[in-house]
């Protein structure tokens, strides 16, 4: 038995995975151009390409066609109880966290913003509040010291494509039952802004650098201001001895490296996005 899925959500890291785990008889999506479509891939141009029912959101949201299960990922609109209740099997989404913890927007960048060691991978019904309903499944995501948004996001994937294949199997069986989120570990988080990644050189290395790794490409940048421009970025590194007589958040080369003094150590700058290092020295 193939269930008859629907799946809403913009990028298409899990449409192969679904394509082959059930029959998608339909996609709910609006077409994204640029940099997103390169690095996250299009669920509107898979559907064209494979001849998959595209509907759009607002339609879809407004009067839901019935199917057996829906996924949804990476959406940010409120999923009204019409949609929910239009599945015959269940109404799930795919959550780049350990629910309850960071619920909200891009949970994968401010888990690395916040240090934390570990994130995860969350399968829950939906309910109609964001990011509550009860977890079905879920699986832990160590975060390394020298994770990038990309590397996390690509790991969180992966996981994700496991849960789901899980998951399809357990509802053959009629097992899709779930546990209530406990309301008093809850945490969340609200969408980040480009302006979000100005760097505070008072901050500590370890926070600046967890800045850094968190809004590398294809994310805005964290980016400061120096002789009237601004500078992005895109790959640094923790210095824990360096002069003392540095004055905080002036760039300076010693020894051939770019090091910047912040509230607590250092931090060098190794590659700055679409600009050399040695240009910040002219």
């Amino acid at each position: 038995m193939r269930f008859e899925t629907i799946f809403i959500g913009n990028e298409s890291p899990f449409l192969e995975g679904l394509s082959n785990i059930s029959r998608l008889s339909g996609v709910v999506c609006e077409p994204i151009q640029g940099v997103s479509k390169k690095v996250f891939g299009s669920t509107y141009q898979f559907a064209k390409e494979r001849k998959i029912e595209i509907i759009s959101p607002s339609a879809f949201l407004k009067k839901p066609r019935p199917s057996d299960i829906i996924v949804i990922s990476g959406f940010s609109k409120f999923i009204p109880g019409r949609v929910i209740k239009s599945t015959r099997v269940a109404t799930i989404n795919v959550h780049q966290s350990l629910l309850p913890a960071y619920r909200g927007r891009h949970p994968l960048n401010w888990a690395i913003i916040k240090g934390e060691n570990y994130t995860g991978v969350t399968l829950h019904h939906v309910n109609e509040s964001f990011d509550a309903g009860n977890i079905i499944l879920q699986k832990k995501v160590k975060i390394s010291k020298k994770d990038t948004i990309m590397d996390l996001y690509w790991k969180t994937v992966g996981k994700g494509r496991d849960l789901l294949c899980a998951f399809f199997k357990n509802a053959k069986k009629g097992e899709i039952g779930g546990f209530r989120q406990n309301p008093d570990l809850a945490t969340y988080f609200p969408p980040r802004k480009p302006r979000d990644g100005k760097i505070d050189w008072n901050e500590s290395a370890e926070n600046i650098n967890n800045l850094v790794r968190a809004l590398t490409y294809p994310y805005p940048g964290a980016y400061f201001y120096f002789k009237k421009k601004k500078w992005i970025i895109e790959e640094a590194q923790v210095i824990r001895k360096a002069p003392t007589d540095l004055k905080v958040g002036k760039p300076v080369f010693l020894r051939g490296a770019c090091l910047v003094k912040t509230g607590s150590n250092f931090i060098q700058i190794n590659r700055f996005r679409k600009t050399k290092l040695i240009d910040i020295k002219s």
